[in-house]
């Protein structure tokens, strides 16, 4: 049973506020006679602190640990520390300030009032208190802000409520939620005191019918009452004046419950701002609140004090009473607080009287059980009928309505796996009920077969093949009905971010993923949880946050990340380093339109969409550009330069590289075809075809990014690496495969087939790709996510068969040399080792690596001279592996004795003493002929040189 302490602050009384800090133990409670005590909570015999403070107090607010903010009807903001008597002036107004609080963990403050400007006020900068003002068209009478969601919600005093998004040093709106809240006009005349009386009288007949129809216990008397009324004859104790419109906040941030003017609780859901419950007061004298507020621990309960000073705690869950109380005293505020074991919770008024009032354990938190959560949501699908206009919270799993259904393909419905059930970005079938077998028939996307073989070039097969992928069956059962003529098969654009994953089978992905770190969420059942995590932890700091908005793409570099939900058009961007810099914005949308790529430079920030707009913005926030091409499936970028991915059913997969620097404003490469190979869902060609990893990513581009050096990159479907070389050259440019990662990791199993490790790309340094190693049947990595690995950049030149049989036939050697049994056994782990390259292939490989080495090096120098300041000698070391490759192709060929091979190799030599190496050689293989030609071919070049000078 709860028990009631009340306990005398200030002996003179008046009208008394308090505040409980975010340690849980320091309780603020401020007098309008200007003094204030600190009480310790955990220990109450505990001498208060005691701080000279503002008089005629409107709002207390403690920003930290240490700190409380206090606001006066003058229009003055001060902040008091506990420990330092200390006053610090804040801010001043020409009107009444009404309320404040505290934002980003302290480090900014709201303020409102009657001279209709929504200030923030920045804290955390010593005494250098910097103001951000927005101003507003009616008086501001409350403020509430929930740090989850870091949304904010003013009420105004007609009665109006505004959300606003708290990303930025600018508040966003985001909804307006109109004519719930009691409009308020404050009396702040002295003259009123017939009105207050009048107002006593009210509230005293109120709790004698009360008291006459209900079976409450109260320790309130008629008279007692009678004369505490009485005894307050402060001109602002009156109706208006006492009236609660702050909106209460969930401490998870997915609901909110307003106090309405019809003196009910609503509650509502943030996702489509849709009323989940109402909450009635069932005395019979029920009215209007002074204060509510959710319990902080698992949101389970919400508390409000009427006028007639009666406190309700509801399980909003049930809608069930689980304590109410009447007081004597007239109440001002009231606070929830934990008790030390974490689960009891009191709550503690203050008054008009100079006191404080506490009622010990009226409740004990425990997180919701799945009844009430399921109970929650059948009442949000039941109420929740009207969506708002601006949505602060939106759902990527839910079906995008602006897409209709494909009506090209037939099929009888397979019930969907594990990944096709999360929905993110998959579109709902619809289904047709009245087919004459009964059974549903679906019209949907066959997301594997989305480029139509219009030239026969085999891009497709020509019959559709049953898929099986582990047993996950997508689709069966397809008819023979065949499109129309002229009908476009309809590509699904679904937003790519480099190295992002399905959910796959379980709650979480990774958003993004490069060598800076990667970005993952986790969904739960209201929202999504983001964490930012980093590879290099000493000099990135990992950091959390709740999101409400549903962000499906990402970037992250050095300096911050930045996200967007593809159907709103919504745009967050955080910088790592400071909560200050952090801004929202919006950018338009049409019908069917979404975002498919972001990607964000400490430079530039790019926006792409399925409509072919490239949107170009600053790193604040400001737009620079817009301009319209090809839809785009995805980007990257690096500076001030971008790398675009286009696909349309016309014009096929193509890609564009340009530049938009302050200076200059070029295309390098526009829309020019884009050698990659697309999933097919055929076995016979994607051995490894992935139907979940297809769906969610239909392009197959796993990742692209730019090379150390500036040089495009994409790694796709095949698990090969192309890197453009020449591309400031649309004639030059080409393609280069320079790593078939499955064939490294064959090499490295031993030549075993049935391996389940698969690379996972993050970026190019130079000449090594870093990448995560992936085991398992998912292509994608899982969670924990392994450390990265690194792989030597191969150009793909091996067979797989002649490698096998080179090794064969040198282990066959080697067991004849050696015949002892322990040797023997040695040997029988041979498989589980490296397979070895032999000299000649390797030579071959070294030669076309180190060529394609130095031509991206040296057109890079060429055009932007060196970045990191060993360039030149980086260049010499591929120049000598390049001459060493030859000559020992070379060598191969002379003891081959194949003058005619071995001259075309010597052609190829840069340096003059390689050419002087391989003239002995040759003079070792006894081919003079060979050597006379070769120092002919070095006095040409030296005739040459001598010429050019």
């Amino acid at each position: 049973m709860p028990t009631i302490i009340d306990k005398s602050i200030f002996d003179f009384g008046g009208k008394t506020l308090i505040s409980l800090a975010a340690d849980n133990n320091n309780l603020c409670v401020a007098n309008k006679g200007g003094l204030t005590k600190v009480l310790k909570t955990n220990n109450p015999e505990e001498e208060p602190e005691v701080l000279e403070t503002a008089k005629d107090l409107t709002a207390i607010c403690c920003d930290s640990k240490d700190t409380f903010l206090v606001t006066t009807f003058h229009g003055d903001v001060y902040r008091y520390n506990f420990k330092t008597p200390k006053e610090d002036l804040v801010a001043r107004f020409p009107l009444p300030v009404r309320d404040c609080v505290s934002i980003h963990s302290g480090k900014m403050g709201v303020f409102a009032g009657d001279d209709l400007v929504l200030t923030l006020i920045e804290l955390n900068n010593g005494d250098d208190f910097h103001k951000h003002s927005m101003k507003v068209d009616e008086q501001i009478s409350q403020l509430s802000y929930n740090s989850q969601t870091n949304t904010l919600s003013v009420s105004f005093v007609n009665g109006n409520i505004q959300f606003f998004s708290m990303m930025s040093t600018s508040p966003n709106k985001v909804h307006e939620l109109p004519g719930y809240i009691p409009k308020v006009t404050y009396d702040d005349d002295d003259d009123d005191d017939d009105d207050d009386d009048d107002v006593l009288s009210k509230d005293k007949i109120l709790n004698k019918i009360d008291k006459d129809f209900t079976n409450d216990d109260s320790d309130l008397e008629d008279s007692d009452h009678e004369d505490t009324a009485k005894r307050i004859k402060d001109s602002e104790f009156s109706t208006n004046n006492r009236l609660c419109t702050r909106v209460a906040w969930h401490p998870r941030g997915q609901h909110f419950a307003v106090p309405c003017d019809d003196k009910t609780v609503k509650v509502f859901t943030i996702k489509d701002y849709g009323l989940l419950k109402t909450l009635t007061n069932p005395s019979i004298t029920a009215s209007n609140y002074i204060d509510m507020k959710y319990e902080p621990l698992n949101g389970n309960f919400i508390a409000a004090v009427d006028l007639t000073n009666k406190l309700i705690v509801w399980d909003w869950h049930t809608s069930e009473i689980r304590y109410s109380k009447d007081f004597k005293e007239q109440i001002t505020n009231f606070v929830w607080k934990v008790q030390p074991n974490g689960k009891a919770l009191d709550i503690i008024l203050g008054t008009w009287t100079g006191s404080i009032l506490t009622v010990q354990g009226v409740a004990e938190s425990i997180k919701p059980s799945s009844s009430a959560s399921k109970t929650e949501k059948a009442s949000e699908g039941a109420d929740s009928t009207k969506k708002a206009e601006n949505k602060l919270f939106i759902n990527s799993d839910d079906d995008d309505e602006d897409f209709d259904s494909n009506p090209m393909v037939d099929g009888i419905s397979h019930e969907d796996n594990e990944a096709d059930t999360e929905q993110l970005f998959n579109e709902d079938f619809n289904a047709d009920k009245n087919l004459a077998d009964g059974k549903r028939k679906y019209y949907f996307d066959d997301e594997n077969d989305f480029i139509d073989d219009d030239d026969g070039a085999g891009y497709i097969n020509n019959k559709k093949q049953h898929v099986s992928n582990g047993g996950n069956s997508k689709y069966r059962g397809y008819s023979q009905k065949q499109p129309t003529a002229y009908t476009p098969v309809r590509f699904r654009y679904k937003p790519i971010s480099p190295g992002g994953t399905p959910f796959g089978n379980s709650d979480r992905r990774y958003l993004t993923m490069n060598n800076v770190g990667y970005v993952s969420t986790v969904r739960n059942s209201e929202q999504y949880s983001v964490t930012v995590s980093f590879f290099d932890i000493g000099r990135y700091n990992e950091y959390h946050f709740e999101d409400l908005f549903g962000f499906d793409t990402c970037c992250l570099n050095e300096n911050g990340t930045l996200f967007s939900q593809s159907k709103t058009g919504q745009l967050h961007y955080r910088p790592h380093d400071s909560v200050r810099s952090n801004w929202t914005k919006m950018i338009p949308l049409q019908k069917g339109e979404r975002i498919t790529a972001v990607a964000a430079t400490p430079k530039r920030i790019f926006v792409a969409t399925s409509f072919g707009y490239l949107r170009t913005f600053n790193q604040f926030g400001l737009p620079l550009a817009v301009e319209k091409m090809v839809p785009i499936v995805t980007l990257a970028a690096q500076d001030y330069k971008v790398f675009t991915v286009h696909y349309s059913f016309y014009h096929g997969v193509s890609f564009s590289l340009l530049e938009q620097s302050p200076t200059l404003s070029k295309y390098y490469q526009r829309e020019c075809p884009l050698p990659i190979i697309l999933p097919q869902g055929d076995p016979e060609v994607d051995e490894e075809f992935d139907t979940n990893f297809s769906n969610f990513n239909p392009m197959g581009i796993k990742s692209l990014f730019f090379s150390t050096f500036g040089d495009p990159c994409i790694f796709g479907n095949d698990n090969v690496l192309l890197v453009l070389t020449k591309w400031r050259s649309t004639l030059k440019s080409r393609w280069v495969p320079i790593l078939d990662t499955d064939m490294e990791v064959w090499k490295m199993a031993g030549g075993k087939n049935n391996i389940d490790v698969h690379a996972w790309p993050l970026a190019l340094n130079y000449d090594t790709l870093s990448c995560i190693l992936v085991k398992g049947k998912n292509s994608w990595p899982e969670f924990p996510l392994p450390l990265p690995s690194e792989m030597e950049v191969r150009i793909p030149v091996f067979v797989k068969s002649q490698l096998l049989e080179e090794n064969k036939q040198k282990q066959r050697e080697k067991e004849f040399d050696n015949q002892s049994e322990d040797e023997g056994d040695e040997d029988e782990n041979s498989g589980d080792k490296e397979l070895a390259v032999p000299v000649n292939m390797a030579a071959e490989e070294e030669f076309l690596r180190s060529k394609v080495l130095s031509d991206l090096l040296l057109d890079t120098l060429e055009n932007n001279g060196e970045m990191y300041g060993n360039e030149q000698e980086i260049l010499e070391s591929l120049t000598g592996a390049y001459d060493k490759a030859l000559l020992r192709l070379f060598a191969v060929a002379c003891s081959d004795q194949n003058s005619d091979k071995a001259l075309s190799i010597v052609q190829e030599l840069k340096q003059d003493r390689a050419l002087t190496a391989a003239a002995k050689i040759s003079e070792r293989a006894e081919m003079m002929n060979l050597s006379k030609r070769i120092n002919d071919l070095r006095e040409a070049r030296f005739v040459n040189q001598m010429d050019n000078m």
